[in-house]
């Protein structure tokens, strides 16, 4: 009878312990299981948002035209002449940016002021740009006795008694947010803002033919010069 209790109590025993077993087996598994579906959702997120700022306005096949001008200090600057174009921001020495993707590159979140000095050889960031003539304009240099910064006026085209906005931070990655914008790039004092792009530049906006323009393909001459 002894011996018939100790059988059952160990088998009592080995059931508990597989149980136990199941139990811990459990206790791990939910947690990995969540930190999966976590992952997957957070991947499910980034694919969705890439997805749509790939696919966002201006898309492939838009034409879009914004105005803009150059001006540095007190002197507005000679319209960009140079029309290499990788990707679909160009200008043709209209006075116009053409903003007409070709690709991903220059479309959605990636239509970009950055994208458009890029493309004729020049540069642009929050301390310098890079014309097509060769000339490097650098934040800080003398502005009429004091020390000038770079800034980017968005003027919209059919409302110019708005007020601008003016950017001076993260400019190269200003984006094109629709037809018929307005952008003075500038370097002036900090306490005055950029002018308006020239009368014939916005006016050029209700004349322009997308369809009559073509582009070339010259290169940047590499020559720099430094605003005193």
């Amino acid at each position: 009878m002894a011996r018939g209790d100790s059988a059952s109590k160990v088998a009592r025993a080995a059931r508990a312990g597989a149980s136990g077993g199941a139990g811990e087996r459990r206790k791990v598994g939910f947690p990995a299981a969540l930190v999966l579906v976590v992952l997957l959702g957070g991947l499910l997120v980034f694919w969705a948002r890439t997805d749509r700022e790939a696919t966002s306005a201006p898309r492939v096949g838009d034409h879009w035209h914004s105005a803009y001008d150059v001006y540095v200090c007190d002197d507005f600057r000679s319209k960009i002449v140079i029309e290499t174009d990788p990707n679909g921001i160009h200008s043709h020495g209209d006075g116009l940016i053409h903003v007409h993707p070709f690709n991903k590159l220059a479309s959605g979140s990636d239509a970009t002021l950055g994208e458009f000095f890029s493309a004729f050889g020049g540069s642009i960031d929050d301390e310098s740009f890079l014309l097509d003539s060769g000339e490097l304009v650098l934040e800080g240099a003398d502005c009429n006795g004091e020390p000038g910064v770079i800034k980017v006026a968005r003027f919209d085209a059919d409302d110019l008694d708005r007020e601008p906005e003016v950017v001076i931070e993260d400019i190269a990655n200003i984006r094109f947010l629709k037809n018929r914008e307005a952008f003075t790039i500038a370097m002036v004092p900090e306490g005055v803002e950029p002018p308006r792009p020239r009368t014939e530049r916005l006016s050029f906006l209700d004349t322009v033919d997308p369809v009559r323009l073509q582009s070339d393909s010259p290169t940047l001459a590499t020559t720099t010069t430094v605003v005193d």
